[in-house]
């Protein structure tokens, strides 16, 4: 990482080998905060406010006071992109509950001073070869928790989601799509997933342990209405996955990813399908 580059530190914009947190912090002991992936293209921030959103819905779940208002996050954001002269870029705002008074699993609400780092680097999108080929996924052995309150939101725990994807790099695959408890397909291991039946859009509901994608959210409400397609929310079993026309995969940054494969079988043609393809361009345009 470049000594030119600025991070945001608990109020301070530092250099990287300048940029420290207390290894007390409970962000690091404990993994016991949050945090939100944005784009920004030239030079603004898509959707920062439902990112915002999401992120006080988290620490109402996990009971983290959030001591900035959005227009204080928002400041704190630019100014973080515009010390690095970035127009297109990530951000990655981390929150976390930060040095406790006394060691221990119960919180300390009372003198703990949450921490706040702003990191964000030079982003142009995905390579387009994967768009065109699509990913390629396996079904994880790696179980959601849809039980679990962590389930929607973006907690600094994210292991079950780096061993889905390390099991996916094992077996030569892109991705790992993960099953809940009740064995049903509920995300990738940074995404929300879709399927494409007829003119309905299939989706796994947030019951299944699905996280509440802000791009999912856009492309549910705003592009596949506009397309004439039908939205379901329901739950899904692996073995429907062969009556499926087309599937795609969401996230910030990469928009919308066509899955052309799962577990060595084509999702149907294995290629990214017609309906997958208007949404993209859809949302490239807008």
């Amino acid at each position: 990482m470049s000594a030119e580059k600025k991070i945001w530190v608990n109020g301070k914009l530092l250099s990287y080998p300048d940029a420290t947190i207390s290894p007390l912090d409970r962000g690091f002991t404990l993994g016991d905060g949050l945090f939100e992936t944005m784009r920004v293209h030239q030079g603004e921030i898509i959707r920062l406010s439902k990112h915002l959103t999401r992120l006080r819905r988290g620490a109402k779940v996990i009971a983290l006071p959030l001591p900035w208002s959005d227009a204080e996050f928002a400041q704190a954001v630019l100014q973080t992109l515009d010390v690095n002269h970035l127009q297109d870029a990530f951000i990655r705002l981390t929150v976390s509950r930060g040095v406790p008074s006394k060691r221990g699993l119960l919180m300390d609400e009372a003198t703990t001073k949450p921490s706040l780092i702003i990191q964000c680097g030079e982003f142009f999108g995905y390579p387009i070869a994967l768009y065109e080929r699509g990913v390629h996924a396996i079904i994880s052995t790696i179980r959601r928790n849809e039980h679990s309150p962590l389930a929607n939101i973006k907690s600094l725990n994210y292991l079950d989601n780096i061993l889905a994807r390390r099991e996916a790099d094992a077996q030569g695959a892109d991705d790992a799509l993960l099953l809940n408890t009740a064995g049903e397909l509920a995300c990738a291991s940074a995404a929300n997933l879709f399927f494409v039946q007829d003119k309905n859009l299939i989706t796994p509901p947030l019951s299944a342990g699905v996280l509440p994608g802000t791009m999912r959210n856009f492309v549910m409400r705003e592009i596949a209405p506009r397309n004439g397609l039908i939205v379901q929310e329901r739950r899904i079993k692996p073995n429907e996955i062969e009556k499926m026309d087309e599937a795609f995969l969401t996230n910030t940054l990469m928009g919308i990813m066509p899955l052309t494969s799962i577990d060595g079988q084509f999702v149907k043609s294995g290629k990214p399908g017609f309906v997958t393809s208007s949404l993209r361009k859809i949302l490239d345009e807008r």
